[in-house]
């Protein structure tokens, strides 16, 4: 009697074992964190006329989590970002304007598609960013307006993502709701593509 009692005991426990380790596998936390980094394409979208702005590469890194709320979800980033931008005043000729700046955005999104295997969403939001350096190497007007960079500049987001097991695609048209400077009027705009890794 004790021996089956035993036996039923150890069978109970490996049983009991085997069900929970299944059910940690097959369930999926809906907290992520990862890491993720690309190509900013930003132009300046001035307002003077006689100053011509085109688009110009730059690029990001950083970190980002996520909350997944069934088909919605909640993401935050931390992102180092440069910007860059060509300038052109006639004879002068040209030059890039860049500046580095700490981007936080946040957005709410919906998995259009969600599958075990990938999901496809769409997603938009705000951005606040910080100003940490400016660069204007020619035209010394524009220069000195960049001397006086707004250092916090707020902004929106939209785009599309894509997850692949892990990574993480995301391609994203910004804007700005502000000018980056009270002289100098322009509120920049940018395309950004990222790739990133989901850690768990």
């Amino acid at each position: 009697m004790k021996v089956k009692f035993k036996i039923l005991m150890t069978l109970l426990i490996a049983g009991s074992a085997f069900i929970t380790n299944e059910a940690k596998s097959q369930s999926k936390s809906p907290i992520h964190i990862g890491i993720k980094g690309g190509g900013n394409f930003s132009d300046l979208s001035l307002s003077e006329t006689i100053i011509d702005s085109k688009n110009s590469l730059g690029y990001h890194a950083g970190v980002f989590t996520r909350l997944d709320i069934s088909r919605l979800y909640v993401q935050g980033e931390l992102l180092y970002s440069q910007k860059t931008s060509k300038i052109e005043k006639g004879s002068l000729g040209a030059t890039k304007v860049k500046w580095n700046s700490i981007e936080v955005p946040v957005m709410v999104g919906f998995h259009l598609l969600k599958s075990e295997k990938a999901t496809f969403r769409i997603f938009g939001g705000g951005v606040y960013s910080y100003v940490v350096n400016d660069k204007a190497t020619l035209l010394n007007q524009v220069s000195q307006s960049f001397q006086k960079f707004d250092k916090s500049n707020v902004g929106f987001q939209a785009g599309v993502g894509a997850d692949i097991g892990r990574l993480t695609l995301d391609l994203k048209y910004k804007g700005a709701l502000t000018n980056i400077s009270s002289d100098f009027k322009a509120r920049p705009t940018s395309i950004q593509a990222s790739v990133g890794i989901m850690l768990f």
